[in-house]
């Protein structure tokens, strides 16, 4: 009796083991977990403890991060992890045990060795893709199949839409997506797809077979996206990726990569880096295969997960990679790049002097675009976008310039100092911005330079890609009535501030380290960017405007809120040359409003928007061969008809003059001002209809300098502008 009960744990043991699939929570995993789970109810800016965490959510959120199309489990199954963990999670995370996570694991990779299994058994098969039919555009929002045979139904409708993917995208020897857009279906053809696709089924298998580290951080970022997007676990592996990005040494393609529905997913370009100068890849693009060297096989990444596609992107500097793209356009191509360090002078400030035609004759106009808020290195070398943009601008008045438009359409944000140091080329003193934490502690960011380099006319270009820094810039001068904003109706809304926390300091064994969302930051005017983003004065649309890239697609995002504001009434005493009221924005706003209903132009860039539109709020895609060689004809002949129009429009650009940084003319002597020049064509606003030939035309550019062609108008006595206390009084 003895002996069989001194067995019973090794039994327990080798039971719990069976279930798992082997893996079992370490010492540091423990420590890992419980740390987690204290720091965000310690930290977290929303104050939420754990009892307040939806539990059931939790365990439903880690089984999509691991099945994001929905394609393995049966809804059944998940149901019942529900009812097995959704009561006693909490306890779990409490005492580190990561048990939970390892079952529902277990059976994820069984499930998905059977099903590679059936896939490649039905590939064997006659795929008929002549029958109509439709397939789920967008699996996440999707329910799990009720049952096994619904899988089994399910997949089939999957395995068309894949062979439908490889016949209709180009083939792999690098033909331009024009070229290659309706090809010839042949048996041969077939015969290749077919063989393609078993390749994928089968490594698919090997991509999802994880490593109890990373089941551990998936498990542990479904608790801390509970929270909000941005609260994460870092295993030690992520730790090392993140930490390199934010140095900007990655020696790779100088792009931001995400996983969606197992697909990597390019959602943003860094300024001067391989793929951005490339001119030929676009967020929303999604990487699908990846060679090595110039001639090297391509393996397919699609179900890989992300960090290993990453791993087969990433290589020693002046190597050659080569990505198969299938682009949100519509279409494939292959895209040859050189791994290189990502070029300074292609994140740097830059600037250009436009002549444009106004009611007062013509105005010079300056142009400051900036691409990032950088900083200097650790070392102290490099420069920062404060002392660029003051530099770029001594240059522009000395060319006379009477406005300047700051462009951050494509800025994603960067250091917080330098948004409060740039704000203060443009105001004599006040606040930029303030921060509160979770505890309701507040601090006021201001500038306490009284010294203004730009006293006149300033229009601030945003885009709903314009987030974090950006926004803290855009936001002060709209606040301070120091710019007009122009753009999309709002930029993308993230009003939050996250801080990295090793764990190793809590234990010197642990290499992780969790990321918090800890304080959310506030215009001047008390208004919270979280969400609702900085509105534009004038609004000229992008095709952005459309995208699901902003702060509030993403789940579970933080709400809108307010504080008291840091400045009451705007400084608008004698330094000011370019004064603002309500009356002049009307007048601008009206001219604008006019040109975009009258100006061709603009007709392409609605019908452009709403092609756009149209394939987002699409819910299905066709399953037959000829409705999607029909529906892939007329995105052709869209595509050229827009740039026809465009090169049309090109003809009649502004005059543009360049004004470079003296960091960028020693740039060009070293390397030529081909380099140069292709950087600072990579650095303007592109939508996802562009390709490496399209027209170099800006719609929102040249009306936002319509704009301030305008306003230097007016101020110049050519148009008389009444503020609304004025108007009462006549």
């Amino acid at each position: 009796m003895r002996l069989r009960f001194s067995l019973l744990p090794v039994l327990l043991a080798a039971l719990v083991s069976a279930q798992t699939g082997g893996f079992t929570t370490t010492q540091s995993m423990l420590l890992e977990t419980r740390a987690t789970a204290a720091l965000l109810e310690k930290l977290h800016i929303s104050k939420k403890d754990m009892g307040s965490i939806d539990m059931n959510s939790v365990v439903r959120t880690y089984c999509e991060n691991l099945d994001g199309a929905k394609m393995y489990f049966t809804a059944k199954e998940v149901d019942e992890f529900v009812t097995r963990y959704g009561k006693t999670l909490d306890l779990y995370l409490q005492r580190g045990n990561l048990t939970p996570g390892f079952e529902i694991y277990a059976l994820f990779k069984k499930r998905v060795t059977e099903r590679t299994a059936k896939n490649l058994a039905l590939l064997d098969q006659p795929i008929d893709l002549t029958q109509p039919g439709t397939f789920p555009l967008d699996r996440k929002k999707a329910e799990w199949p009720a049952t096994p045979e619904d899988a089994d139904a399910l997949w089939a409708r999957r395995l068309r839409l894949d062979m439908l993917s490889e016949l209709l995208g180009e083939d792999r020897s690098g033909k331009p997506a024009k070229e290659a857009a309706l090809p010839e279906i042949t048996p041969a053809k077939t015969q290749e797809a077919v063989a393609r696709l078993k390749k994928r089924y089968e490594k698919g298998r090997t991509y999802l077979d994880f490593d109890q580290y990373e089941v551990e951080e998936i498990f542990l970022n479904s608790y801390s996206s509970q929270y909000d997007p941005h609260s994460t676990f870092f295993s030690q592996q992520s730790l090392e990726e993140f930490e390199i990005a934010m140095r900007n040494s990655l020696v790779g393609i100088g792009a931001t990569l995400s996983d969606e529905d197992g697909t990597c997913v390019v959602k943003d370009l860094l300024p001067g880096g391989p793929l951005d100068l490339s001119r030929q890849v676009k967020p929303g693009d999604k990487i699908i295969a990846v060679g090595q060297d110039e001639d090297g096989e391509m393996e397919d990444i699609v179900g890989m997960r992300l960090s290993k596609a990453i791993s087969r992107i990433r290589g020693k500097q002046g190597t050659t990679v080569r990505l198969l793209v299938d682009m949100a356009a519509g279409g494939r191509k292959t895209v040859t790049l050189k791994r290189d360090q990502i070029k300074l002078v292609g994140q740097m400030a830059s600037a250009k002097a436009v002549e444009v035609p106004s009611a007062g004759g013509t105005a010079l106009l300056g142009v400051i675009e900036l691409p990032s808020f950088y900083g200097k290195n650790q070392d102290g070398t490099g420069s920062s976008p404060s002392a660029d943009i003051e530099q770029l601008l001594i240059k522009l008045k000395a060319m006379g310039i009477k406005a300047v438009i700051m462009d951050l359409r494509k800025n994603g944000g960067g250091l917080l100092n330098e948004a409060v140091d740039i704000s203060g080329l443009f105001i004599p003193k006040g606040s930029v911005l303030q921060v509160r934490d979770s505890q309701g502690r507040s601090e006021d960011y201001r500038d306490e330079d009284e010294k203004v380099v730009w006293d006149g006319p300033l229009v601030v270009l945003t885009s709903k890609l314009s987030a974090s820094a950006s926004e803290i810039f855009a936001g002060a001068m709209r606040d301070h009535r120091r710019a007009i904003v122009v753009g999309d109706m709002t930029t993308h809304g993230k009003g939050s501030v996250q801080n990295i926390i090793e764990l190793s300091r809590f234990d010197r064994s642990l290499k992780s380290a969790v990321k918090v969302t800890i304080q959310k930051w506030y215009a001047p005017s008390g208004s919270s960017i979280q969400l609702k983003g900085v509105p534009a004065d004038i609004v000229v649309p992008s095709v952005y405007s459309v995208l699901p890239v902003g702060e509030g697609d993403l789940e579970r995002a933080l709400p809108w809120d307010s504080v008291t504001p840091t400045l009451i009434k705007p400084d608008e005493g004698d330094w000011l040359k370019a004064k603002i009221s309500e009356g002049l924005i009307a007048t601008l706003a009206a001219n604008s409003a006019r040109r975009q209903s009258e100006l061709p132009e603009f007709l392409t860039l609605s019908r452009t928007i709403d092609w756009t539109k149209s394939r987002q709020v699409r819910k299905v895609v066709s399953l037959s061969l000829d409705q999607r060689r029909t529906e892939r004809k007329d995105d052709l002949e869209f595509r050229e008809q827009v740039r026809r129009e465009l090169t049309d429009y090109a003809k009649q650009s502004f005059k543009v003059s360049e004004v470079k940084l003296d960091a960028a003319i020693e740039q060009e002597k070293k390397e030529g001002p081909g380099a140069a020049a292709k950087m600072k064509r990579s650095a303007r606003m592109r939508d996802p209809l562009e390709d490496d030939e399209w027209p170099e035309y800006d719609i929102q550019l040249q009306e936002a300098l319509r704009i301030a062609a305008d306003w230097t108008a007016l101020t110049a006595g050519s148009v008389a502008v009444a503020t609304p206390k004025e108007e009462k009084k006549k």
